[in-house]
This record gives C-alpha cells, structure tokens and sequence, in this order.
C-alpha cells in the first residue's frame, strides 16, 4: 500500500504561478511510492482546515508550496513526528535557502531522498517564528512594502533603500538568566535562520538545530558601513564590532524602549512593550537540500 503524501498549495504566491496539475505531475515524478493528496489555500480558515486534513489523511509527509507564510501556515499545525518539505514558490524563501533548498528544483530534487533533519522553532509570546524576527529597519521596510502595495523582490530592495539611512537606532534591553545588555540598533534580530531569503548571511552565528536562537543587534549609519557589511555577508563572514552584535540564548525577555515596528517571519506585529522568546528545541523534521543538512 502506498504511503500518503500532502500538499498543501498556496496559488497567489510569488511572481510566477504554476498551476496546481502542473506541480502535481512535477512532484510525482519525483516523489515515488506515495498518494498525492492537494490542499489549495483561500485565504479563509487555512489553517483550521489544513488541520482537519493532516487529522483526515495521517500523511506521512506534507509539501507545503508557496512561500515563507505558506510554510508557517502548515508548520503551526504539523505534529512533530510528519516531515515536512519545501517547496519554494514565494518572493524570498528565506527559510528554505537556510535549508539547501534554494529553488523549486532543489526543493523537487530533494523529494527524491527524504533526507530529514530535526529543526529547531522559536516561541514568540506563543507565536511560532521558524526564520526571522525582528525590530526596526527590515520591519519598517515591511511596513512601507505593505503601504506601497507593490510585490516581489525587486519592490521589497527599493523599499529598502529609502529606509536605510532614514532609520534612527532605537533602544532595546535584553534579559536572560546570563544578565541583562543594553543596545541601541537600526535593526534587532531575533533570528533561528542564518540568512534572508536574498542569500544575504544576516545571522553567521545560526544554526537551526542547536538549540538555541541568535538575538543579533546591526546599526548601519554610513554607506561605507553598508557596503563593508553588504559584502560580508554575501560572502557569509560578518564580523562583530560596531554594526553588528550578538547573543545565543535558549530564552529571553526583549525591552522595546522606543516602541519600534516588530515582525515576524515576515508579518507585523505592531509596536511591542517587550516580547518573550524561547527556543523549541528539534521541534520539526524537515526535508533538506541534497547532501547539505542545515546551513
């Protein structure tokens, strides 16, 4: 009896749409010995009903296609034991870049040895983050990517060069059971990825199943720095010193002193007092690039 497998398809994601028999046949022809069942998201109680299916189905693996939002949707109600595989269909993808899945061909490949790797998740204030948190810049360029109602990774770059330079460093106060540090930065991650979705190393320090995630404090203020950090970390060598600073922790409490904008994996979150975070250790099994584990 063949083993069943599921697919949950987000249609509107990214720039290029690929019909849903489309992928189908591209998956089938790589994913051997299972029954594919689809789930094609509408934007209306996704996730109560990508639930149901799981519970439906008791599949052994779930796919999910489409981008960042796509993945958190189906990772939020995935018990531990189901794999689950990326297929990269959305604007940036940082996730599954962090994974060795940089394009939907690597992410189809990758279907054809099931290799898994136990990935941590970080806890939010009982938010699941898998990627990318953070406070400031990247979440006011978010927010002007949202106004703007432009799409894709050529509108989020101009967005971004407006605020770089505009932005003022804000104050943050972190505090662990280690002690307590004051920063003042442009931008304040809280990162369990070591990358964006543009390849960019935004976080040297990450790994995504060690048990612990990063909080990473950057302050750019001068084109010379922007360039010097830019090329650091396209070639995945950020220093620490004056742009940038970071703490591995398993928990920790975030003072947002000057209420800056927050994000997570992607989504607003308003302007938060504080947030706490905790690691959840091994919390997925997820399908990664061919030979290349985590990053």
């Amino acid at each position: 009896m063949k083993k069943v497998a599921l697919l949950v398809y987000n249609p509107n994601s990214g720039d290029e749409h690929i019909p849903v028999k489309e992928l189908q046949e591209r998956i089938l022809m790589h994913l051997r010995g299972f029954d594919l069942a689809v789930y094609e998201t509408t934007g209306t109680d996704d996730s109560e009903k990508v639930k149901r299916e799981i519970e439906s189905l008791s599949p052994s693996l779930v796919l999910a296609g489409g981008g960042d939002g796509t993945v958190k949707l189906v990772a939020e109600v995935l018990p531990a034991e189901i794999p689950l595989a990326i297929l990269p269909m959305g604007s940036a993808n940082g996730l599954a870049k962090c994974l060795g899945i940089d394009l939907l061909e690597d992410g189809l490949e990758a279907l054809r040895y099931l290799e898994s790797s136990p990935i941590d998740g970080v806890e939010i204030d009982g938010e699941l983050c898998l990627h990318l948190s953070d406070f400031g810049l990247n979440a006011d360029m978010i927010h002007q990517f949202e106004q703007e109602g432009t799409r894709g990774m050529l509108g989020y770059i101009k967005s971004s060069f407006s605020q770089i330079f505009q932005a003022e460093p804000q104050p943050f106060r972190i505090r662990s059971g280690d002690g307590v540090w004051e920063t003042e930065s442009r931008m304040l991650l809280i990162a369990n990825g070591d990358r964006y979705g543009t390849g960019a190393i935004i976080n040297p320090m990450g790994k995504m199943n060690d048990g612990k995630f990063e909080v990473v404090a950057h302050d750019v203020d001068n084109w010379e720095d922007f360039l010097k950090i830019t090329k650091s970390m396209l070639d995945g060598d950020v220093p620490e010193g004056k742009v940038l600073k970071s703490w591995s922790f398993e928990s920790c409490e975030i003072e947002n002193l000057n209420r800056a904008n927050f994000q997570i994996d992607g989504e607003l979150k308003g302007k938060p007092e504080k947030v706490r975070v905790k690691i959840l250790p091994g919390r997925f099994q997820m399908i990664v690039g061919r030979n290349q584990g985590n990053r």
